[in-house]
């Protein structure tokens, strides 16, 4: 081991200063010792070639020396600075601020311009800067290696000279104090190779950068101040050359002249303050740098990303459709539960005991009018109070008949169920008083008996043989929650029902309590006989809140006027259709969880499509996570790039897929008569889920790529 003694003013300003420095390798169960004891000081300015055969430790010591790896022993001081004890975010901020890398295999990434390959260390930089200032010092960079006019071109697009310049542009891009380069003509033709280090003389003699030359080749060597011998991990020689014995030109070359008026772009920048000084990079830049990147990245595989993306469009599309579509059934749901009334009770007449057989619910007749009153008058947390008689019976107009149920209704029974007069007027008070002959038909009715278009107003139609005059049609509601024609049935005055049309059944003949409420059916068949007597009584409570309230104000009530003692059988029973309806709702919410949660599912596949994609990517590029690492990347920022690539094709994916799902839900509306509104809680829900998939699913490649050590993923094949 030797190190050779400076001159004291070169000593005073070393920008390397490696002691006693070895490195040892495990390979199984042998020990490898790469670098043996190891002492070398670099003053600023010099030109250093370091030589030696397969497996001297040359390599070893210029990964060393990059702070690409770490000695085993012995102290390495950069510019001042012990970095042998550095972390690992110290030592990634030493190579990208301090240090520049030129290797034989050039390392510039494929599909990306010259002047982005430059820009690359800029994106890791504490120094941040905009896009623009990045292009402007990578084409000063470029400008300064004669290659202003190939900034566009890709690597493929270029010489194996010119990629070499571009990677020494990029290692200049931040005004390193030191400059290494790894067999920096080992792939490049005898010509080319001149040129280059005649680039590299240029460098050190007009910019004053040092510069430390890895080769096996004397003639390459020639070049340099100092040529430093390795052999088995020790320097065996180390020799200074005066300007007499540096190396000339190869025959026919032409040597490169670096263009000076570049320099002040960039070194006459040159920062000499010391690691510890080093500025914090804002937040904001942090995130402007990971983005660009992840873009840039992103952008160069064009149809892979695209179809990456398809699985989470596919997902985020079938949720918004799919929620649009439960959405509609809600609706629907609503439409049928406002068509019942709002917060509506119902009061049908209890069970007949007979020789101790007890009939169902309805086949008593103990509801009167005079009951509907009491519970207007008595029940405070009552509203509206409506009853009926039905009954099922023929009605006929000219030569068409048709069976339907036939209400006999008190005034107010179609506000209190929702009934709207479409066509003409409604039953009024006037019409109750004087028992009048009049019917409104319900939509069925109407076009069973009347032909398309014909006006049925002031028509006589036979209802149970009485003629009544035609006053009004109501407006369609469809089918109930049961499946059931609301639509069928036509409405006529309470009076006139009880005394002229209806009257006392025979019992024989059939009746329908569930035309519009489903009622449990009447095997006695038994319908009023007594004046007053009704089938329901309709009860409106005054809000939501007081439903329980009037149901068990309605109970009092009745069991006093009908004398029911507690504990007795009740002959009458009351309903409360808010939770018939609020069951349905819920079951129409199940539904539509259930079909969101169907249409996630292609959203986890959607991700994990992302990771196959990007553990496929990670693989592929760890030569480029390699340089990243080299020129200033952090494990930090390889971790968040490619989560952000992750992100960024999964929210990408996601907000087409909001756009497509909006487009679907849109046409389902407009070629059916479904409705399906859009939902923008489900929009942001899709949106945020695209997010969670891509950061869940990227993480893992993410965290394989930033665990990389940066020596093996640069020596990668």
């Amino acid at each position: 081991m030797t190190m050779s003694r400076q001159p004291a003013e070169v000593m005073r300003d070393l920008v390397i200063d490696a002691r006693s420095l070895t490195r040892t390798f495990e390979v199984g169960d042998v020990r490898v010792r790469a670098l043996r004891g190891v002492n070398l000081a670099v003053a600023r300015g010099e030109f250093v070639a370091i030589m030696g055969a397969s497996g001297s430790g040359k390599s070893t010591l210029m990964a060393i020396l990059g702070c690409l790896d770490q000695p085993s022993g012995g102290d390495y001081f950069l510019e001042g600075v012990n970095v042998a004890a550095l972390a690992e975010p110290e030592l990634a901020k030493v190579r990208g601020e301090r240090l520049g890398f030129v290797f034989q295999s050039f390392n510039l990434l494929p599909r990306t311009s010259a002047i982005e390959n430059v820009a690359l260390p800029l994106f890791y930089s504490d120094r941040a800067s905009d896009g623009v200032h990045r292009r402007d010092k990578a084409r000063a960079a470029l400008k300064l290696m004669g290659l202003a006019d190939r900034e566009n071109n890709a690597p493929a697009q270029l010489s194996g000279g010119q990629q070499q310049r571009v990677a020494i542009a990029r290692a200049l891009i931040n005004a390193p104090s030191l400059l290494l380069a790894d067999e920096p003509t080992g792939n490049l033709d005898t010509k080319t190779s001149h040129e280059i280090m005649e680039t590299l003389v240029a460098l050190n003699r007009d910019q004053g950068v040092t510069i430390i030359v890895v080769t096996h080749e004397p003639d390459i060597a020639a070049y340099a101040h100092r040529v430093i011998t390795m052999r088995d991990g020790e320097i065996i020689s180390d020799q200074r050359r005066t300007p007499s014995e540096m190396g000339e030109p190869a025959p026919g070359s032409a040597a490169l002249v670096v263009d000076k008026s570049a320099e002040t772009s960039i070194f006459r920048s040159r920062d000499r303050v010391r690691p510890e000084g080093w500025a914090r990079v804002s937040p904001l830049a942090f995130a402007s740098m990971v983005i660009s990147a992840a873009i840039q990245a992103i952008g160069r595989n064009k149809l892979r990303s695209a179809l990456t993306m398809l699985g989470v469009f596919i997902g985020v599309a079938a949720l918004i459709a799919m929620v649009a579509v439960g959405r509609g059934a809600n609706e629907a749901v609503r439409r049928q539960i406002q068509s019942l009334g709002t917060n509506l009770v119902v009061v049908v007449p209890g069970a007949v005991v007979s020789g101790g057989v007890r009939s169902g619910f309805g086949s008593a007749s103990t509801l009167t009018v005079a009951d509907a009153q009491a519970i207007r008058r008595e029940a405070t947390a009552a509203g509206l109070v409506a009853y009926l008689m039905r009954q099922m019976t023929q009605v006929q107009f000219g030569n068409q008949n048709w069976t339907t149920n036939v209400l006999a209704t008190s005034v107010n029974y179609p506000p209190v169920t929702n009934w709207i007069i479409e066509v003409g007027r409604g039953v009024s008070e006037e019409d109750e008083k004087s028992a009048a002959l009049v019917v409104v038909l319900g939509r069925t009715v109407y076009r069973q008996l009347f032909a398309h278009d014909e006006n049925p107003l002031g028509a006589t139609i036979l209802v149970k043989g009485v003629p009544l005059r035609v006053i009004g049609v109501l407006a369609a509601k469809g089918q109930s929650m049961w499946g059931q024609d609301q639509d069928d049935l036509v409405m006529i005055p309470f009076k006139t029902g009880e005394r002229k049309v209806l009257g006392v059944a025979a019992p024989s003949q059939q009746t329908n309590l569930t035309a519009l409420y489903p009622l449990p059916p009447n095997p006695f068949n038994l319908q009023p006989r007594l004046t007053g007597y009704v089938n329901q009584i309709f009860v409106q409570a005054a809000s939501q809140e007081q439903i329980q309230a009037v149901i068990g104000q309605i109970s009092q009530v009745l069991m006093r006027r009908h004398r029911i003692k507690p504990g007795d059988l009740k002959d009458f029973d009351i309903r409360n259709l808010s939770q018939i309806a609020e069951t349905a709702e819920s079951s129409s919410k199940v539904m539509a969880i259930l079909l969101a949660i169907v249409a996630s599912i292609s959203l986890v596949v959607g991700g994990i499509g992302i990771m196959n994609i990007l553990l496929v990517s990670v693989t592929e590029r760890t030569r480029e996570i390699g340089l990243r690492m080299a020129v200033g990347a952090r494990r930090l920022h390889v971790l968040t790039q490619f989560l952000a690539e992750a992100v960024l094709m999964s929210v990408t994916g996601g907000v087409a897929g909001i756009l497509a799902g909006v487009g679907i839900s849109e046409l389902i509306s407009l070629f059916s008569e479904w409705s399906s509104p859009i939902s923008f809680v489900a929009m942001a829900i899709g949106f945020l889920f695209s997010v969670a998939v891509g950061a869940f699913f990227g993480y893992y490649p993410a965290r394989k790529a930033a665990h990389f050590d940066p020596i093996q993923a640069l020596r990668y094949e």
